[in-house]
C-alpha cells in the first residue's frame, strides 16, 4: 500500500511539473508579436512606462531618448508601476528594451500562481483534484489570452492566490509569523493593483469570522487587526497620501458617476454575458456548489472571496461589463472553488474500472488540449508584425515640435510606443462620447466643441477611418482644411489653413 501511494505521489508531482511547464509555454507562444492581441491600450501603456525606466538607467543611452521616453511616459497612473520597473530591469540585463519580456513576466507569475493554487486545492481535496483545477486555471482559452498580457492584472491575481494560501495557513495556525506573512502578502497584492483590496480584505474578514468560536479569539482578533494594518498601510501611503488627486478623480469618474448602471437590467445581462465569455456558465455554478460543500474552516474564506468579487462588480459596473481583464480573478477563484465537486468525481472514479479511469483522464486531457489549441489558434490568426513600421511612418509624417490633435485607436498608445510621438490632445471616439453621456457629461454643441478641442493645434491626425465615418459632423468640419500629408491608413489635416473653395 505504501508503495502504491509513493508511486501515485510521484506521478502527481510529475504531472504537476508538466502542467506548470505547459501552462507557461502556451502563454509565450507567438512571443514577439506586438502586444496588440488583447486590450492594446493597457498593454502598450505598461510597455511605455517600462521603456522610460529602461532608458533612465541604461548606460550610454542617447540623452534625447532618455528625455523623450520620460515625456512620453507621462501617463495617468493609478497603481505604482512596480511591474513595469521590474520588467525594465530584465531588459537592462539583456541590453535592449523589448515588450515581450513583459509577456514572459506575466506568464511566469501566472504559473507561480498556479503552483500556489495547487497547494490550496490540496487542502480542500486530493492531489488529483488539484491537477484538474490546475488544468482549468491554465487552459481555459480566455485564461491563456488574458494572463499573458503585459499589464498588472495577471500578477495581481498571482498575489491574491498566494495571499489566499497564506490566509488558509493563518486560519490553521494564527501565529505571529503567519500573521506577518499574511499581512505582507496582502499588502503586495493590494499595492500591485488597488482592486485587489476587495478580494483580499473580504477574504481575510471571512477567515476572521470563521474563527470566532475558537479559543483565545481575542488574541486572534488582535493578530487579525495587526495583519489588516500591514495589508493596507503601503496602499494608504501611495494612493491617499502621495496620489490624493488622482485617487479622488478616479473615484469620481469611474465609481460615483457610473453607479447608476447597477440599477439597470442591461448591466446584469452584460455581466452574465461577460462571465460566460471567460469561464462559461457551468463552471461558476459548479464552483458555487463547491464552496457550499467545503469544510467549515474553509467555507468563510472562499465565501469572502466570492463576496469580494460581487462587491467589486457592483462598485465598478462599467469596467466589469466592458473590460474582460477586470474579471480575470474569476478564473483562479472558479478553479479553486470547483475542487470539492471534482473530488466527488475523483472518488467515484477511484472505485470504477481502470478503463473508466483512463477514459476520464483522456477526456480531461483532451479538454485541456482543446482549450490551449483554441487560444493558440486565436493568436496564430492575427499577425501584428507590420504595425511598428506602419506607425513609425505615421510619426515621421507629423512635423516635429508641432501640436496636433488625433482621432486614433488605443488613445494614441500605438503612435506613442511605436512612433515615439504622442498627440497633444485626443478627439473622442463614439465610445468616449457614450461614456461621457453615461457619466452625465454629454458633449456640447459640435462647433463650439470642435473649436475648443482644436484651439492651438496645428494638425489633425486621422488614423481611424471607420470611426471618422461614424462622426459625419467631424468629417464635414475637416473638409474645410487641406490634407497636409496622407499615407496608408492615415491623413494629416493642416488646421492653420483653409482649403481652396
Amino acid at each position: 500500500m505504501t508503495g502504491n501511494r509513493d508511486r501515485s505521489s510521484t506521478v502527481e508531482i510529475l504531472l504537476l511539473l508538466v502542467i506548470l511547464a505547459a501552462g507557461f509555454a502556451v502563454r509565450v507562444y507567438d512571443l514577439k508579436d506586438p502586444p496588440l492581441d488583447f486590450h492594446a491600450t493597457r498593454q502598450l501603456r505598461s510597455a511605455i512606462l517600462s521603456r522610460a525606466f529602461y532608458y533612465q538607467d541604461a548606460s550610454n543611452a542617447d540623452l534625447s531618448l532618455v528625455s523623450q521616453s520620460k515625456t512620453l511616459a507621462q501617463l495617468e497612473t493609478y497603481e505604482p508601476p512596480i511591474m513595469e520597473w521590474l520588467v525594465s530591469r530584465v531588459n537592462l540585463m539583456i541590453g535592449q528594451d523589448v515588450f515581450w519580456t513583459g509577456r514572459i513576466f506575466s506568464a511566469f507569475f501566472w504559473s507561480l500562481g498556479g503552483l500556489f493554487l495547487y497547494l490550496i486545492v490540496q487542502k480542500l481535496a486530493s492531489g488529483w483534484s488539484g491537477l484538474i483545477s490546475l488544468l482549468i486555471y491554465f487552459f481555459l482559452p480566455m485564461s491563456v489570452i488574458m494572463s499573458r498580457s503585459f499589464q498588472p492584472d495577471p500578477w495581481m491575481c498571482c498575489w491574491v492566490i498566494v495571499f489566499a494560501w497564506s490566509c488558509l495557513r493563518w486560519t490553521g495556525d494564527p501565529s505571529w509569523g503567519n500573521t506577518a506573512l499574511c499581512g505582507m502578502l496582502g499588502a503586495i497584492a493590494i499595492l500591485s493593483k488597488l482592486f485587489a483590496v476587495f478580494f483580499v480584505a473580504i477574504m481575510f474578514l471571512g477567515a476572521l469570522l470563521g474563527m470566532v468560536r475558537k479559543p483565545d479569539f481575542a488574541k486572534t482578533l488582535l493578530k487579525g487587526m495587526v495583519a489588516g494594518i500591514i495589508m493596507v498601510t503601503p496602499a494608504f501611503i501611495y494612493y491617499l497620501l502621495q496620489n490624493t488627486d488622482a485617487s479622488a478623480s478616479f473615484w469620481s469618474t469611474w465609481v460615483v458617476s457610473l453607479s447608476g448602471l447597477i440599477g439597470t437590467g442591461e448591466f446584469y445581462a452584460r455581466w452574465i454575458a461577460m462571465i460566460k465569455g471567460i469561464t462559461g456558465l457551468i463552471l461558476p455554478l459548479l464552483a458555487i456548489c463547491g464552496v457550499i460543500l467545503m469544510e467549515t474552516r474553509y467555507f468563510p474564506v472562499f465565501t469572502g472571496w466570492w463576496v469580494g468579487v460581487l462587491i467589486f462588480g457592483l462598485v465598478f459596473p462599467y469596467q466589469t461589463i466592458t473590460h474582460e481583464y477586470y474579471s480575470l480573478i474569476l478564473i483562479p477563484l472558479v478553479a479553486i472553488s470547483v475542487a470539492p465537486i471534482l473530488q466527488l468525481i475523483v472518488e467515484k472514479a477511484a472505485t470504477s474500472r481502470k478503463w473508466t479511469q483512463y477514459g476520464i483522464g483522456i477526456a480531461v486531457s483532451l479538454a485541456a488540449f482543446y482549450g490551449a489549441y483554441a487560444a493558440m489558434g486565436t493568436l496564430r490568426a492575427t499577425d501584428y508584425g507590420l504595425e511598428p513600421a506602419s506607425w513609425r511612418k505615421v510619426a515621421d509624417a507629423i512635423p516635429q515640435d508641432e501640436l496636433f490633435i488625433a482621432l486614433t485607436g488605443d488613445y494614441g498608445m500605438r503612435l506613442n510606443y511605436f512612433g515615439w510621438r504622442s498627440p497633444s490632445r485626443m478627439w473622442p471616439d463614439a465610445n468616449d462620447v457614450a461614456l461621457a453621456t453615461l457619466q452625465g457629461k454629454p458633449q456640447e454643441g459640435f462647433e463650439s466643441f470642435f473649436a475648443a478641442q482644436t484651439e492651438g493645434m496645428k494638425y489633425f491626425l486621422i488614423t481611424a477611418d471607420t470611426e471618422l465615418a461614424r462622426q459625419p459632423l467631424l468629417q464635414q468640419a475637416l473638409e474645410r482644411f487641406p490634407i497636409y500629408r496622407e499615407g496608408n491608413g492615415f491623413k494629416l489635416y493642416n488646421l492653420s489653413e483653409l482649403s481652396a473653395p
